[in-house]
């Protein structure tokens, strides 16, 4: 018998810390918990809950009536369990919920336990991936279609054709092929960004040639709007260290950016100055302001301003390539934008010492 009770009481003991630790983690779980009567009828629910479903008052209402506001929809039903998705109101968009109901077995009428979960991050992000498969191969298809029509004609008229013309067909599958080219340098540089394997390999370069060189990838989107680029070199701004290829991306990207958003028949200035031992680059377009509140996710992956949204395509990546080349070399990138002011995007190369000084600390 004494050993009998102090089985019963240990058993005691162990049956309330497993209560008390359910109940704390009842109550910690970021995930809401609502556990349902037989009738549907909320019997008890988590502050998670409350938090996720934005209820003051859950207990007694029945969990169904909660779920037609927003429109929840099945996406699985297994047997004995089904998972469905909710939207929710939240301060500046709609939130997605994922509910996944399951009965519980031994209970009469059978109750049921609903797990909440917010889904709405990774619900965004699968949006984001399925515009960006669609914009990629928007973007692929215009320069694939130019060389299909320009290599169709040189393959029917090659022998007969002036050499003039042939000349401006070259030069068409030449332009498509440098876009393409450069589309996929930076698809294959946002893989690399989000591996960590991303590097810059610098050297004492120039300015000028690294425009010079990136010219060829933007001239047809300045011609296509009649457009004309200024520029300004302050002087003994030429020098530079940095990975001329990348740096000439940047340039790309850059130029590219403001002949697609500013208007047609504009200046596009580039204009460069010293600041603090580094080059500074400024590229000014007079196209649409972006709102305050988006400044500072220019950068991000995918993300576009919904200002210029509509107007031009693009796969939102090039602004985040930029800051990791700008970054990679030392230096920094940054937006100024304002109505009637047009945007300005400007960054910093590490300024390379003058030959003089050199020789003289050879």
């Amino acid at each position: 018998m004494p050993s009998e009770r102090r089985l019963k009481t240990g058993r005691r003991t162990t049956d309330a810390i497993a209560n008390v630790a359910f109940e704390d983690a009842f109550v910690a779980l970021t995930d809401g918990i609502l556990i349902c009567d037989g009738h549907g009828r909320i019997l008890s629910a988590n502050p998670a809950a409350f938090r996720l479903l934005g209820e003051d008052q859950l207990p007694g209402r029945l969990f169904e009536e909660l779920l037609l506001v927003s429109g929840a929809i099945t996406v699985q039903d297994p047997q004995g369990q089904s998972i469905r998705r909710a939207w929710f109101p939240r301060e500046d968009r709609m939130g997605v919920l994922e509910i996944v109901s399951t009965q519980l077995a031994g209970a009469a009428p059978r109750a049921t336990i609903h797990t909440v979960r917010d889904v709405t991050a990774s619900a965004e992000l699968l949006r984001l991936k399925e515009e960006f498969l669609l914009d990629v191969a928007h973007e692929l298809r215009t320069p694939i279609a130019a060389m299909t029509a320009s290599l169709d004609l040189v393959h029917q008229d090659a022998i007969s054709m002036p050499r003039q013309e042939l000349r401006a067909m070259v030069g068409t599958l030449r332009r498509s092929a440098l876009r393409l080219e450069h589309l996929v340098e930076n698809l294959l540089d946002a893989g690399s960004i989000e591996a960590g394997t991303f590097e810059v390999r610098a050297m004492p370069t120039s300015v000028k040639g690294i425009l010079e060189d990136s010219l060829v990838f933007v001239r047809s989107v300045f011609e296509s709007k009649g457009q004309r680029l200024v520029t300004h070199f302050g002087r003994g701004t030429d020098r530079v260290v940095c990975d001329p290829r990348r740096t000439g991306q940047v340039f790309a990207n850059l130029l590219t950016n403001a002949g697609k958003y500013g208007t047609e028949r504009s200046e596009i200035t580039l204009r460069t100055e010293i600041v603090a031992g580094f080059v500074r680059v400024t590229i000014h377009n007079d196209g649409p302001a972006i709102p305050p509140d988006e400044l500072n996710r220019l950068f991000q992956r995918f993300f576009r301003s919904r200002n210029v949204r509509g107007e031009a395509g693009g796969l939102g990546l090039g602004l985040t390539i930029c800051r990791a080349i700008v970054r990679a070399q030392g230096g920094e990138i940054g937006v100024d934008s304002a109505p009637d002011r047009g945007t300005s995007v400007h960054f910093t190369l590490p300024k390379a010492r003058e030959l003089a000084q050199e020789a003289g600390s050879a």
